[in-house]
């Protein structure tokens, strides 16, 4: 599920504690969402007929640390966080590549 595109009742995002405020910007709020549902009683449901728009800025109005991969930051938060003695396959795959 697209952090950016899907629909959800306000007090199910409340009681899911919303986005994991250890992520920062974007990346992996998407995988991490998607797991709360999913682990905690919900579905995800892909509702063909609907229609989603997406606009893209010319610029990003984040500041981006120019030091820091913000996506594999997230992305091993999500791996710590929700797969426990899987995470060890998401490691493998980035080669350990921190």
């Amino acid at each position: 599920m697209a952090g950016g595109l899907f629909a959800i009742d306000r007090d199910w995002f409340d009681q899911l504690g919303m986005y994991d405020p250890g992520m920062d910007i974007w990346g992996g709020e998407n995988l991490e969402l998607s797991f709360k549902v999913w682990q905690c009683g919900g579905e995800l449901l892909c509702a063909p007929c609907s229609h989603v728009g997406h606009i893209f800025r010319k610029r990003s109005p984040y500041q981006w640390p120019s030091n820091v991969n913000v996506v594999k930051k997230n992305t091993v938060r999500l791996a710590e966080v929700w797969l426990d003695d899987y995470k060890k396959y998401y490691y493998e795959r980035i080669s350990n590549n921190l």
